[in-house]
This record gives C-alpha cells, structure tokens and sequence, in this order.
C-alpha cells in the first residue's frame, strides 16, 4: 500500500526544472503510467476489447468466441486479451530504442491482415486503449491531458508502422502460393529472433539439455558449473543459430542450401549423432521460437506450422 500511495505522486511530481527532453519526458509517462496498468493487466485487457466490441460490434465476428454468451468470462478472450496487453507491454518498454519495437510492430501489422484488419480500424482500437487508460488512471488523478497526449502520439507511431505493414502484406484471398507464404513467415518471424539471437542460441541448447541431459556430455564445456555463461557455449550457440539463419534465408532457393545441410549432416556423425537426436533438436527449436514469439501473438498456428514443415 505505500507503493500505491508514493507511485502516482511520484509520477505527478514536477520533474527536473524544465529541462527534461520532452521525447524523454513522453516516454517515461507514458511507461510509468503502464506499470499502473501492470497491476492488473488481465482485467485491462477485458475491458479494452470490451470497449472495442461495443464501438464496433462487427469485429467480434472475426473471433473463435463471437458465440458465447457471457463473453467477459471467455477463456478464449481473456488469453487473447493477454496476449494483447503483452504485446502493448512490449511495445512501451521498447520506447527507449524505437529500432528494437519496429520489426515486432511491422509484423504485428503484416499478420493482421489475414483477419481482415484494415486501416480504418485503428481509430477504434486507439480510442479503446485510450479509454481503458483513463478508466484506470483516471480516479487516481494522473490522466492528466499531458499523459494522455503522451499516449496519443505513441499510440500514433504505432500505427505509423503497423499500418503500412497491413496495407503491404499479401493478402490471403487464396491468391499467395502456400509455399511461398510458407517460407515467407519462416523468414518474417526469423528476423525477430535475430534480434537478440545470442539469448535465443543459449535458450535453445538449454532446452536440449533438459530434454536429453546425455546430450551435455559431447561437448567440451560439458563440467562447466554455470553454463549459461559459458563462453564456449555461447560460442557454438552462435554458430548454430547462425546456421539456422543461412538455411532460413536460404529458403527463396533451396538448391543452394542442401549441399550445406548435407555437409552439417555428416560433419555430425563423428561426434554421436543419430537420427533419433533431430526430434530432440526440433522441439529445443520450436519451445525457443514460441517462448519469443508467443508473448508477442505471433507464434500462431499457421507459425508453427510453416516452421514445423520447414524443421
């Protein structure tokens, strides 16, 4: 309860005499404000999809749970509206380096296109985040029209990048070749890994361990202690994900990767490999992919799917 008293004078506390830089200043608004959001983001997320549907009842028909009748209570709403949140979430701790949150937000925009998004529905969506942040922040004093014109213009650079993205991406009236589309989301989603690819190389030999603990033993930093820091780890995690890289861009033309696949085959055979080990190392590779692209909505069936068919 002292945090609940102290945050939100905190953030209603003049800052720094004037000095400040208003970009800076906008930013940190608007995240100090999200923490408040923070504290019950499953509840926010209801009401902001609550708020949607009730300023345009025509978009509920897009969704797997457009029957049911006591719709705040839907599971299948309100892992959706986390998802959301999530993603919003992302976005607003990424303000402090805008080049990071730009992939996440012109995928975002792409993906959407198969639901039928159009430009015409971001207006509705902002005014529903808008108005979700005022019910919130509202009686406590602090959606001040400085604040909300903090999320006004970052809600508008989101759309900035998403909105193009959406009148860009193919659209799925049947017309984009499966396999192109197939290779295209492999190498979309891809690009988001390679954001912090180092990270995502550890988590995925990580996983192969827990899975196939025997597996450590092939390795020479096998008896390392603390081995997420391994630098011998981290250097062959970067090999391979590199790897995984060249095939992924690879994918426009699979003649020239298959002579490099076929020699990583048989340049494995000599430290134990077998058959049986690639359904361990594809699991290890899907739970790493979903782990970054689930919190962002984009691990989605069709996702898994194109990756599956590629593994």
């Amino acid at each position: 309860t002292v945090v609940s008293v102290m945050e939100p004078a905190l953030i209603q506390a003049p800052q720094t005499d004037g000095k400040e830089d208003p970009v800076a200043r906008m930013k940190r608004l608007v995240q100090e404000s999200w923490r408040l959001i923070e504290q019950d983001i499953d509840t926010e997320g209801i009401k902001f999809f609550m708020r949607v549907f009730e300023n345009a009842p025509g978009a509920l028909q897009v969704f797997s749970f457009k029957d049911v009748k006591d719709l705040e209570k839907s599971p299948a709403l309100q892992a959706h509206a986390a998802t959301v949140m999530g993603t919003v979430g992302t976005a607003v701790a990424g303000l402090g380096d805008i080049t990071q949150i730009v992939p996440v937000l012109k995928s975002l925009g792409g993906a959407h296109a198969k639901y039928g998004v159009q430009p015409e529905h971001f207006p509705i969506l902002g005014e529903a985040l808008l108005w979700t942040l005022e019910q919130q922040l509202g009686p406590l004093g602090l959606w001040t029209a400085e604040v909300k014109d903090a999320w006004t213009k970052t809600w508008e650079t989101v759309v900035s990048v998403m909105e193009p993205a959406l009148i860009q991406a193919p659209q799925t009236d049947g017309k984009e070749d499966p396999v192109a589309r197939m290779k295209r989301l492999v190498q979309e989603s891809w690009r988001l890994i390679e954001q912090d690819i180092d990270t995502e190389g550890i988590k995925f030999f990580m996983r192969v361990f827990e899975n196939a603990p025997g597996a450590l033993q092939v390795f020479s930093f096998k008896d390392v202690k603390d081995l997420e820091k391994s630098p011998a780890l981290q250097a062959h995690a970067a090999t391979v994900m590199g790897t995984v890289g060249t095939a992924v861009a690879g994918l426009g033309d699979i003649t020239q990767i298959v002579p490099v696949l076929k020699s990583l085959g048989g340049a494995h055979a000599k430290y134990g490999v077998q058959p049986e080990h690639f359904p361990i190392l594809g699991e290890a590779l899907l739970w790493t992919l979903e782990q970054q692209l689930g919190p962002l909505g984009l691990w989605t069936a069709e996702v898994k799917d194109a990756w599956t068919k590629t593994w």
